[in-house]
């Protein structure tokens, strides 16, 4: 598999290239994005489909640059992908011969149900684990869905509505809404019933920027809008309001300027879409078509999937930034153990394990960046970058762990920037408290043999090596709970 790899992807309003870079067998990473808005189908709806030829200059323009890129970071595959109106055109073949002659890059146009397909691979490999959902990726010239049940991708769907293709037919005219509705009505019909569902995955640019601009109403605490959840109910009133807003008012209900001549027309398409579905929770996916088609590619054997007990950014963080693994793991052991252990104590749900494991796997990351500190750029790396696989109340508690395994425990203050998205002040404190310990158990690096009982207020631990170091730190702990601890 190669090294760096491109994707890029032409839709109808933008052109978007990634470039991933592999860290190990499965494992990778971002190394660039660039985003074009070509809109290679603007004035395309109103000619039946025929590509114009500005729109057509500008994707030429915009794939030579991104060849530039690719060259400059020396990628040893591309793969180019085209959608929508590329799929609706009468002249894309004589677009994509004169691209793969004058640029060598060979553009593969993709069916509706094949988009679908890679946006659902995107979002449920990179998500937090999804069982039974819709994903929704809403385009400039169509709308895929896909169905998901048990974890897998049952069936597929392209509808024609997207946002380029509204804003030509009907927006641009002035069209009542009753009329852009009864159009959008007759194509969702076509949506088997079957995809009626509670939770929503919403890929694609409109639902991003849709989810970005409801984070910022509420003053959510994170910044990272992939794994974002929102109740539609919450706010439907809202989704009706940019739908029924001119371009003018837009601007005060928070739409960035760049999405004032798409915005109404996605959230037109996501209002029917939800009503038809009677969805009530939409989850925010960042990856889409893209990362879909990479996946594809690197997942062959695999069923399109990453095993359940693989975490992309926790296996991407270990290959990147990891100085001692072993140790790390051995850390993770002990603080399990510890965990079992005290659990008289701490009172604390089994299944916060897991978050403890992987902060103890991940606590020393931000050596890398500097020594003095590390905790800190540590904490600051996982609150921006833990994303492929964790939840935000995971992702939060894991860097809140992290942050604190020195010599304090989290307080109130400390949490109150994040209290909506973690568990309660004693939890994370017995947490952080068991991460330090463990460590401070393994500062001599020896992964000596060990045993924990607890009874009669008194935490004994029995290892075969002397711990000497351990002792001083141990010591200098701060405890969650009154009770001893005896090294034998």
């Amino acid at each position: 598999m190669s090294k760096r790899t491109a994707i890029i992807d032409i839709g109808s309003n933008s052109a978007r290239m990634a470039i991933f870079e592999k860290s190990s067998r499965f494992a990778f990473h971002l190394i660039n994005e660039t985003k074009s808005r070509v809109r290679i189908g603007e004035g395309a709806y109103n000619f039946g489909g025929m590509l114009q030829e500005p729109a057509l200059k500008r994707a030429f323009t915009t794939l030579e640059e991104f060849g530039h890129i690719i060259k400059g970071l020396k990628c040893n595959k591309v793969l180019c992908i085209a959608t929508s109106a590329l799929r609706d055109a009468p002249n894309a073949n004589a677009f994509i011969k004169k691209i793969h002659h004058e640029l060598n890059i060979n553009i593969k146009i993709i069916e509706g149900t094949k988009e679908a397909y890679y946006g659902a691979v995107g979002a449920l490999n990179y998500l937090k684990e999804i069982q039974d959902a819709v994903t929704i990726d809403i385009g400039g010239g169509s709308t895929e869905l896909a169905k998901i049940e048990n974890g897998k991708i049952v069936e597929t769907i392209s509808l024609n509505i997207g946002t380029v293709r509204l804003k030509e037919l009907f927006f641009d005219k002035k069209i009542p809404l009753e009329k852009i509705r009864a159009f959008i009505y007759e194509e969702i019909e076509k949506i088997p019933e079957r995809f009626t569902c509670k939770d929503m995955i919403g890929i694609g640019g409109t639902l991003r920027s849709l989810s970005k601009i409801i984070m910022e109403r509420t003053n959510y605490p994170l910044k990272t809008v992939h794994g974002f959840e929102y109740e539609i109910a919450s706010h439907a009133s809202f989704v009706d309001a940019i739908v029924s807003s001119d371009v003018l008012g837009l601007k005060n209900l928070g739409v960035r300027k760049d999405r004032y001549d798409t915005m109404r027309e996605g959230c037109i398409i996501f209002q029917s879409i939800f009503q038809k579905l009677s969805s009530k929770t939409i989850i925010t996916s960042g990856a889409g078509v893209r990362e879909g088609a990479y996946l594809c590619d690197i997942l062959r054997s695999n069923h399109h999937k990453f095993t359940p007990d693989f975490k992309l950014s926790l296996r991407s963080f270990k290959d990147r930034f990891s100085l001692m693994e072993e140790d790390n793991l051995y850390i993770k052991r002990v603080s399990h153990l510890l965990f079992d252990a005290l659990a008289p104590l701490h009172n604390i749900a089994e299944s916060y394990k897991y978050e403890l494991g992987v902060a103890a796997e991940l606590h020393n990351i931000g050596t890398k960046l500097g020594f003095y500190q590390n905790h800190l750029h540590s904490f600051y790396f996982i609150l921006n970058n833990l994303n492929y696989g964790f939840s935000h109340e995971q992702k939060i508690l894991i860097a809140m762990l992290i942050k604190y395994h020195v010599n304090k425990l989290p307080t109130l203050e400390d949490m109150a920037l994040y209290k909506s998205l973690l568990p309660d002040m004693q939890t994370v404190q017995w947490l952080s408290f068991i991460l330090s310990l463990a460590k401070a158990i393994n500062c001599d690096m020896s992964r000596s043999p060990i045993t924990f009982s607890y009874q009669n207020h008194t935490l004994t631990i029995q290892a075969e090596k002397k711990l000497f170091l351990a002792r001083d730190q141990i010591k200098q702990l701060m405890k969650p709970a009154s009770f001893a601890i005896i090294i034998k």
